[in-house]
């Protein structure tokens, strides 16, 4: 990533001020690297278990088993794409008006008023006892209905973040 004031760097991503530009990265793989996998492994199992019915050394019926290892492999698989749309490398450019987005597999650009507002609601997935040290998101709401996750922090780590979206117009 290009220099700039580093607003936060963690574990779930980087933000970067470089002038009038904020760079976010917020990858969001681990969850996407685990359904894959487990994706893989069921519709291998899949195609082995309906292999073992051709061959007349299983009955019939346990293709329902395979039917539905086929079915959550591939709603898993769908969620994980959809929850990709959610993230990735996004670089905010005030000055140019443009917002785009580097995901796994597109790129996206959009003017800038696409963007709605901001917001760090609470992040789900975690289980800290102190309210202040709880992660939280920093969504960006897009006139299309969108959010896009542009980092994960607890709210104080968030907060240079957000006073510079603040200074470039974004409601909160």
């Amino acid at each position: 990533m290009p220099d700039g004031d580093v607003l936060l760097s963690n574990t779930d991503g980087t933000i970067l001020a470089q002038g009038t530009v904020l760079v976010c990265e917020c990858r969001g793989d681990g969850l996407d690297l685990a359904v894959r996998r487990v994706a893989a492994f069921a519709l291998v199992a899949s195609l082995v278990v309906a292999g073992i019915v051709a061959a007349r050394a299983a009955p019939f019926p346990i293709l329902f088993i395979a039917g539905t290892w086929t079915a959550g492999a591939t709603a898993a698989l769908l969620a994980v794409r959809r929850r990709r749309r959610l993230h990735g490398l996004f670089r905010l450019d005030f000055e140019r008006d443009e917002l785009i987005q580097d995901g796994r597999g597109f790129r996206r650009v959009m003017p800038i008023q696409t963007i709605v507002s901001v917001s760090t609601p609470p992040a789900s997935d975690t289980d800290v006892d102190e309210p202040g040290l709880a992660p939280r998101w920093l969504l960006l709401h897009l006139s299309t209905g969108e959010q896009l996750r542009l980092g994960r922090a607890p709210a104080y780590a968030l907060g240079p973040a957000l006073a510079f979206l603040r200074r470039a117009g974004v409601e909160a």
